[in-house]
């Protein structure tokens, strides 16, 4: 069964300066895949590790570009990508979402929409779509 990767346990694994690195790290040697991941993941990544708020020593653009295609093709991780009305879809989820929900809602819907059904995250905010069982390192 598919495993998609959040955001967060991205950054996680190939920061290794950040907080959870090591506890990530182990879990992805346990771990047995595939693995997936979304193109919103991949766009959050690319902020979040370029961002100078966000860390004191960011990565240059094309840094950042190259820890992840060298991440993405060791562990073959597929990059999934959403239906085009995956904005449509929001309202079928009769769920109370609204600013930043809208995110996790998007990642949401492109798992269901491939049949992925497990995401390995720090946020216990996926949590609210029934469809997928949350995984933490």
């Amino acid at each position: 069964m598919t495993i998609a990767l959040d955001t967060n346990v991205l950054v996680h694994l190939l920061v290794s300066s950040s907080r959870d690195h090591a506890r990530s790290a182990a879990w992805l040697d346990a771990a047995s895949g595939p693995f997936a991941t979304t193109q919103t993941n991949v766009a959050e990544f690319l902020r979040l590790v370029t961002h100078p708020r966000v860390f004191e020593q960011p990565l240059s653009l094309g840094e950042a570009v190259a820890l992840l295609a060298r991440f993405i093709d060791e562990f073959d991780v597929g990059v999934l990508h959403e239906s085009d009305l995956w904005w449509r879809a929001l309202v079928e989820l009769s769920l109370p979402l609204r600013g930043n929900d809208i995110f996790d809602a998007r990642i949401a819907l492109c798992l269901r929409h491939h049949g992925v059904g497990s995401i390995c995250t720090f946020d216990a905010g996926f949590a609210k779509f029934d469809f997928l069982d949350l995984v933490t390192p």
